[in-house]
Formats: structure tokens, C-alpha cells, sequence
């Protein structure tokens, strides 16, 4: 056990540092949608206003530090104590707020890079039961005494909620939808006409989510000690570390995959994929090969660029182009020269997973 005089600094100093890592990572996404895209999304207010919440929590748990957190209670005096619970209350509407704010940004992420029906209805069901669950948890904790101020004035008469039953019910619920966001995923990454590298790259991208969940889980162990305390001033820092440090780690892995246009900058060998199909030879509608001397008549480019150098000029979506080129030269007797036939056809699909290779002849 620490020694009380330090409990509160550690509180603080680690919440501090979480929180300027993940301001980091958030400054780097904006950057990245601004500068290199040049297109953002309402999931990139959504972060940000996330991260407003986390500085509000790390400033709340500073201000609970300066009024007595760290210490044993009969030590904190009670104009002090006050205070501290004021700010307890203010951070708990912080830490919900920025939750479900992140959750909110991921799952908008999601639907901008998988527009696939299925997977859109998914995400709109996952999202309204983060939003009821925000509603829910950031009023209980608003209203977690009537009147307002009886949680931190213990004042009588008045009414409080269980608030161990709400905190527990409420992890319980954040837990389930971590792992939710996690999964959701993973089986439109799995069924990408990709290499196995991109594949797998795009997976620990998508998973790395999964730490905000073991975070999550984590910081169980320090619920069970607040909810229990008879001293809650001196058993408090732990929880205020892990909801800091939960928060912060759910942003961060929220911010990760809307860097890729960014690292592709610097590592494209692992985020580009480049793939080449060329045919010596082209049917005709009318059955017939065009050819002349070995010209090549056809080339089938396939691009994916889910990380490609070029990604940083365009939006965030995995999108597939297929770029046909035809070249026809052909001979017209008793005329001098040649004719050129050039015709040149670009699809983008609306959809990022579909196939695009499609019949050449259909379009010669």
C-alpha cells in the first residue's frame, strides 16, 4: 500500500499522462482527416468531444487530490470533503459522457467504411443501445440524489439511488457493448477479397479495441473496493486511475484505424496492396480475338487501397477500382497509317466490398 500522502498524486499523475497520450493520437486523427484526406466525419466531433470529457475528468480528479482524496476521511475536513464529492459527481458525468461519445465515433466510423446493409443495420441496433445506455447512465448519475446537492451535502431529508447497483449495472452494460463493437467487424474483414497480410492487418487494427475492454474488466477490482469502503476518500484513486485510464485507451483505439493514411506515408509496405492481371487477348462481342503483332489490347488493373500510398488524398473508405484499358490498332486498306482505338472505362463501386471484376466484353 502506498502511503496516503502519495495515493492522490499517483491518481493524478497517471490519469495525466493517459490523457496526453490519447489528446496526442486525437491531434494526429484531426490532422490526418484535415490535411492528408482532406475529409472529415461527424465521428471526428464526435472523438473530440470525447476527449474534451476526458480533460474534464483528469481536471475533476485533480480537484478531488487537492480536497482530500488520497487521505483516510477522518483526516479531510468536512468543507473540504464537500468539495471532493462535488468533483466525484462531476467526474462520473464525465467519464459516461466520453464513453458513450467514443463508442458513438467508432460505430459512425464503422458505417463509413462498411456500407454493406447488413452490416449498416448492425451498427444502427449497436449505437441505439449505446445511446440508451449514455442516457441512462449520465442521468443516473446526474440525479443519483434529490435534491442534486444531497450528494455531496448528505443533507436530510433525502432520496439517493443504490449507487453500487448502478455503477455495477452500468459496467456490466459497457462491458457487453465493448466487446460487441470488437466482434462487429470482424466478419466483413474476414470475407475482403484481400491478402492474408492486409487481412490480418485490418483485424489487429479492428481488435485492438479489445484493450479498452480489458480495461474495463480491470477496473472492476476497484469498484468492488469504492462500493465496500467505509474510508472513500483513501480507496477512491484507484477507481478515478482506472476510469481515467479506460477512457483514454478506448480513445486511442478509437483513433488508430483513421491513421493508417497517415503511417501509409511512412511504412507503405505494409498497408499497400497492388495487384495486376493482364490479358493478351480480348473477345469481341462477335466472338473474335483482337489482336495485331503482339500489341497488348487489354489490361485489367485492380487496385485496393485500403493503405496505398495515394490513400492519403482520398477518404478513409476501403474501396476497390477497377481501371479497364483497351487499345485497339487496327489496319484500313487503301488508306495510309494507322487508326487508334483507345478506350478507357473506370468503376468505383458504392459498395467497398463488392467484386468488380466484370466481363470485359461488356464493356469493349
Amino acid at each position: 500500500m502506498l502511503p496516503h500522502a502519495y495515493r492522490g498524486d499517483q491518481a493524478l499523475s497517471v490519469s495525466s499522462v493517459f490523457t496526453c497520450l490519447a489528446t496526442i493520437v486525437v491531434i494526429l486523427r484531426l490532422y490526418t482527416r484535415l490535411f492528408v484526406i482532406r475529409c472529415t466525419g461527424i465521428e471526428d466531433y464526435f472523438v473530440s468531444l470525447a476527449m474534451l470529457c476526458s480533460i474534464g475528468l483528469t481536471i475533476c480528479i485533480g480537484i478531488q487530490v487537492d480536497y482530500g482524496m488520497g487521505r483516510h476521511l477522518q483526516e479531510v475536513p468536512g468543507h473540504e470533503l464537500r468539495k471532493s464529492l462535488k468533483a466525484f459527481w462531476g467526474s462520473l458525468i464525465f467519464y459516461y459522457l466520453s464513453l458513450g461519445l467514443t463508442k458513438s465515433s467508432i460505430l459512425l466510423q464503422y458505417r463509413r467504411v462498411f456500407p454493406t446493409r447488413r452490416f449498416q443495420i448492425a451498427c444502427w441496433l449497436t449505437m441505439i443501445l449505446v445511446i440508451v445506455y449514455t442516457i441512462w447512465a449520465v442521468s443516473g448519475s446526474i440525479f443519483a440524489c434529490y435534491p442534486i446537492r444531497a450528494f455531496w451535502t448528505h443533507e436530510e431529508p433525502a432520496k439517493c439511488i443504490n449507487q453500487s447497483a448502478m455503477w455495477f449495472t452500468n459496467a456490466g452494460v459497457n462491458i457487453l457493448t465493448d466487446f460487441i463493437i470488437i466482434l462487429l467487424p470482424m466478419p466483413v474483414v474476414r470475407s475482403l477479397n484481400l491478402g492474408q497480410r492486409q487481412k490480418q492487418v485490418l483485424i489487429i487494427v479492428f481488435g485492438i479495441g479489445g484493450f479498452g475492454c480489458i480495461v474495463s474488466i480491470l477496473r472492476l477490482h476497484s469498484l468492488v473496493a469504492i462500493s465496500n469502503s467505509t474510508d472513500p476518500t483513501y480507496d477512491n484513486p484507484p477507481a478515478a486511475t482506472w476510469s481515467s485510464v479506460e477512457i483514454d485507451v478506448a480513445i486511442i483505439c478509437s483513433c488508430l484505424p483513421c491513421l493508417r493514411p497517415l503511417l501509409a506515408r511512412y511504412f507503405p509496405g505494409i498497408f499497400s496492396s497492388h495487384h495486376r492481371s493482364r490479358a493478351s487477348a480480348i473477345p469481341s462481342a462477335h466472338g473474335r480475338q483482337i489482336a495485331h503483332e503482339g500489341t497488348q489490347l487489354g489490361r485489367i488493373d485492380t487496385k485496393y487501397s485500403p493503405g496505398s500510398s495515394d490513400a492519403e488524398n482520398r477518404d478513409d473508405r476501403i474501396q476497390v477500382v477497377t481501371e479497364v484499358r483497351v487499345s485497339v490498332e487496327s489496319k484500313d486498306d487503301g488508306r495510309s497509317g494507322n487508326n487508334s482505338l483507345v478506350k478507357e472505362v473506370r468503376i468505383e463501386p458504392g459498395s467497398s466490398t463488392e467484386t468488380l471484376v466484370r466481363d470485359v466484353t461488356k464493356v469493349v
